[in-house]
């Protein structure tokens, strides 16, 4: 969660500075930043570092629920090489959703804050509809636990 934490803090950082760099003209520099390697990068941060977050909180509320529902049962609690795959599982998983739109599924050049919000093709649009259903599902997830 801390990796995550530091991932959304480094892409701020980097909004923040073409923010500072381009102050009262960014009109002037909007194509420049939108179609750079920085725009992708910042986007690769935030996409990383926000399905991260959501994964890793709805983990920890899962372990939670099972640690509180089986408390008794000293025979069915999580040991760490359990925990280390889940956590490497999400890792990977995150890893391949941030890069999917530096591979040409989506795009983080539509938008000026680096944003996947590219919907021309099919496989953008699928994209932008399996990162939102799965925010929905840890959501409800977390609620139900």
């Amino acid at each position: 969660l801390a990796f995550a934490d530091l991932c959304m803090g480094i892409y701020l950082l980097l909004i923040a500075s073409v923010d500072l760099h381009t102050r009262a003209e960014y009109f002037n520099h909007a194509i420049d930043w939108q179609t750079g390697p920085g725009c992708g990068l910042a986007g690769f941060f935030t996409v990383f570092a926000s399905e991260f977050s959501v994964y890793t909180l709805t983990v920890i509320t899962l372990e939670r629920w099972y640690a509180i529902t089986f408390a008794m049962r000293l025979d069915r609690k999580l040991h760490l090489h359990h925990a280390a795959a889940v956590m490497l599982g999400g890792w990977s998983f995150c890893l391949v959703l941030a890069v999917l739109p530096l591979v040409g599924v989506s795009s983080y050049q539509k938008v000026s804050i680096c944003l996947p919000m590219d919907t021309q093709t099919a496989a953008a649009r699928v994209y932008i509809l399996l990162v939102l259903v799965l925010n929905i599902l840890a959501f409800f997830i977390i609620c139900a636990c």
